[in-house]
């Protein structure tokens, strides 16, 4: 998806990268069920915490690559505590889903850069008489607001695929989302939430348009 010019392309390529993780996310939680004793067993060594450096405090852009991590987890089974100062994060779940979300999340955020960059250069904050830092980020937010709708539909159109057993796979990856849950409950140390979500910078359209159409 980053390597290719064609959008068309972009788009096959993201999409079937969600649709195999989800797959494949359902095909390990049916592995591990035929191995319920020994997953009780070793349910705690299973699950992993990682934590993952976003940017320096203060960088401009922390808090919208923050959003496309907590974006990718969110479509993974990968709970997330996020720094106050928006520098890092921190998943919670298996390792299998955190290298996913590692992987398509920086494979997501170059197709972001590079997206708004290649509008920054053809001059479109010039013609709306916005700053490019300010052009970036709203742009920045319509993109993030379109993948976070793309990964959604690509789950679900894996869930949709028949499992072994006769059930389905959201069923399937939703006991492991209670178990990722447990284990989220009792390793975090989190205090308080994570403001970084609201926006206190004024949001241009056209640039947050542009973004959420590039994100489409």
């Amino acid at each position: 998806a980053e390597g290719t010019t064609n959008e068309h392309e972009a788009d096959a390529f993201v999409s079937r990268a969600q649709e195999l993780a989800t797959a494949y996310a359902v095909d390990l939680e049916l592995a591990r069920s035929r191995q319920a004793a020994r997953r009780l067993r070793a349910a705690d060594e299973a699950f992993e915490q990682r934590t993952l450096a976003v940017g320096e405090r203060g960088r401009r852009g922390n808090r919208h690559l923050v959003t496309l991590y907590l974006v990718v987890a969110q479509a993974n089974d990968v709970m997330v505590n996020v720094a106050h100062n928006s520098t890092f994060v921190i998943g919670f779940g298996y390792a299998a889903d955190l290298d996913v979300v590692e992987r398509l999340c920086a494979s997501l955020a170059t197709q972001m850069a590079g997206a708004a960059g290649r509008r920054l250069r053809a001059g479109e904050h010039r013609a709306q008489r916005v700053a490019a830092v300010s052009w970036r980020l709203s742009f920045y937010e319509g993109w993030l607001h379109a993948v976070q709708e793309r990964l959604e539909q690509a789950r679900e159109r894996a869930l949709q695929q028949p499992v072994e057993g006769g059930t389905s796979g959201a069923l399937v990856l939703r006991a492991k989302a209670e178990r990722v849950k447990e284990f989220h409950d009792r390793a975090s140390e989190a205090r308080g939430s994570w403001r970084g979500h609201r926006s206190d910078r004024q949001v241009h359209g056209r640039a947050w348009r542009a973004g959420e159409s590039d994100g489409r």
